[in-house]
């Protein structure tokens, strides 16, 4: 078995010596090796060359306090290693001061002995088998939520992580890009004709196909289905991107046995250049995708934005210009999901969803509307307009005897305004409502955009009692130090994790990690997307508490809801009641 590596840092060399025979004494499942360090300069230079599994710490230690040195040595371990604070006339001020720097235990000089020191170092060998399990299962989250698992591409999220730092740099004198929008021709026929199965087998041959193509510094990407995306930095010309768009075609064009039968594929290329078809992320790829499309209407392989024109007004341009006007009319309204408690069926909330009611575009839905107000000012009288009708809704359930939490997307563009934390709290006011009965909602990707900024604007929040939801986790780039770092109170679970949900697929992991994170952390996890009885109970089995989806109830407005919530009481009622008659 391999020996437990120890670090006794001390500069006492009596105490050093001490400590030392008592870990010889020490009766434990592995050999104990241990490593002496009497100043910083040494004990740094030891544990930058080698790892230790339990450093042992004086509190004092020359000029310096121990807390000062725990970082130092931490940041040069690349792996778990537990820190055990030792002083001899410490108080419970010091302890506390060194259990905030990250040091597992605190013990007296005095109280030392081989059963003691046994026993921290079987507590610090739980917490490294602890610390490294969850490292792992970050590790995986991470990887899921970056890449495709299907063609082993980057995935929307990361690829958008990337043209947005290509566009950043790009600002700041750096290199233009260009764009390229890939869609495969005929793929629906082939999933038609050979099934689904072969229709993966194809699309995880394109990732191959494109992998081998891309140079080092391109970044090629599986949007979804048989969508495709390429950023070409360094790419400033037409003509530049034409060439790389051809190889693509070419690439693309060499047969595919698919059950004995070859099929040849073919694809759709548009092409967009930084910042001459566009200057924000979602203005380029929209071009691309325009671009794209005109060359299939034209039957080519590839077509640049220049190319395809400028057309009319775009209905998303349409949408946008009316939405001050609707603001102004009233014309959107909330319809809300109800979110229940997945072991007893008790609803504890509901999640406010905006809808438009347009007199020119019928009922708009959200998909269509709210992605271009976060790119313009009107998110902001937008998003108060539903805070103010949410928070109504709250006050009308609560009147008639109803306590229903109500969540609020927030857009992270409100959160570089002051006038949020004020509107919140006096909305909240204005109605006599305890702030815990509202819960703001924001994404992952919203969440380290600004850390420094997001902390402060969530520590004030949590501060007056709102609390504070990620949004779609696990698809974006949250990490365990913002979870330890951000007062958040709840989390929710990606949908794509939690449709198809089976006992032995790898979601189920992703899904049990995610719990076991949000247990630790005393977060709340909600599970969004429950279309079925079976996945309510592998939630309730993997840990998950809360969950909304079909299988609960589809987002209905507040009558309907109303209506649903006390049925499902009556219901509960009755079940009490028969039960105890019997």
């Amino acid at each position: 078995m391999t020996p437990l590596r120890v670090l006794v840092i001390d500069d006492d060399d009596v105490d050093r010596e001490k400590l030392r025979r008592l870990l010889g004494k020490t009766q434990i499942d592995r050999e104990i090796v241990v490593e002496e360090a009497a100043s910083e300069e040494v004990a740094l230079s030891l544990t930058s060359s080698r790892p230790f599994d339990v450093v042992f710490l004086d509190y004092r230690l020359g000029a310096s306090r121990g807390t000062e040195v725990v970082p130092r040595i931490k940041a040069r371990q690349a792996g778990p290693c537990a820190v055990v604070m030792i002083t001899g006339f410490g108080d419970e001020r010091v302890a506390v001061e060194a259990m905030r720097t990250g040091v597992f235990d605190y013990l007296s000089k005095g109280a030392l002995d081989a059963r003691k020191l046994a026993s921290t170092i079987e507590g610090c060998r739980r917490w490294a088998a602890l610390e490294s399990d969850l490292a792992e299962a970050h590790e995986r989250l991470v990887k899921l939520s970056m890449f495709d698992s299907l063609t082993g591409l980057p995935n929307r999220n990361l690829y958008f992580d990337r043209l947005e730092q290509a566009r950043l740099l790009a600002g700041r004198g750096g290199p233009p890009f260009a764009v390229l929008m890939i869609d495969l021709n005929g793929f629906k026929a082939i999933n038609d004709n050979f099934g689904h199965h072969h229709g993966d087998q194809l699309l995880a041959e394109v990732g191959r196909r494109l992998q081998s193509i891309a140079r080092k510094s391109d970044t090629y990407a599986r949007l979804g289905g048989d969508e495709f995306a390429a950023l070409l930095p360094g790419t400033d010309t037409l003509h530049g991107a034409a060439i790389v768009a051809d190889k693509i075609t070419q690439a693309l064009r060499q047969p595919v046995d698919i059950d004995g039968n070859l099929v040849i594929l073919g694809a759709a290329i548009g092409i967009a250049l930084y910042p001459d078809h566009g200057e924000t992320a979602s203005r380029l790829l929209s071009n691309a995708d325009r671009a794209m499309y005109s060359a299939k209407r034209r039957g080519s392989t590839f077509g640049s934005y220049a190319a395809a024109g400028e057309p009319g007004q775009t209905r998303e341009a349409m949408l946008l210009s009316r939405l001050p006007d609707a603001i102004a009319r009233s014309e959107l309204f909330l319809d809300y999901q109800p979110l229940i408690q997945l072991d007893t069926g008790a609803v504890v909330g509901v999640e406010a969803l905006a809808r438009w009611r347009s007199p020119l575009f019928g009922v708009v839905p959200p998909s269509d509307f709210i992605p271009p107000a976060e790119s313009s000012p009107v998110i902001k009288p937008m998003t108060f307009q539903i805070l103010a009708m949410a928070l109504d809704q709250v006050r009308r359930w609560l009147d008639e005897g109803r306590r229903l939490p109500v969540s609020v997307n927030i857009s992270v563009r409100l959160f570089d305004d002051e006038e949020l934390i004020e509107r919140v709290i006096s909305e909240l006011a204005a109605r006599s409502l305890s702030p815990d009965l509202l819960t703001l909602e924001i994404t992952e990707t919203a969440l380290i955009a600004s850390p420094g900024r997001m902390r402060d604007i969530i520590r004030r929040l949590r501060h007056a009692g709102v609390g504070i939801s990620i949004d779609d986790f696990g698809t974006g780039y949250t990490s365990l130090k913002y979870l330890r770092e951000f007062d958040i109170t709840e989390i929710k679970v990606d949908r794509t994790f939690v449709s198809g949900l089976t006992a032995d697929g790898r979601d189920c992991s992703i899904v049990r990690s995610i719990a076991a994170l949000s247990q630790g952390f005393g977060i709340q996890l909600v599970a969004e997307g429950i279309e079925d009885e079976r996945t309510c109970g592998l939630l309730r089995d993997l840990g998950c508490k809360v969950g909304q989806g079909f299988a609960i109830s589809r987002p209905g407005n507040p009558a309907e809801i109303t209506r649903w919530i006390d049925a499902r009481s009556a219901a509960a009622s009755l079940s009490v009641s028969v039960s105890i008659a019997s």
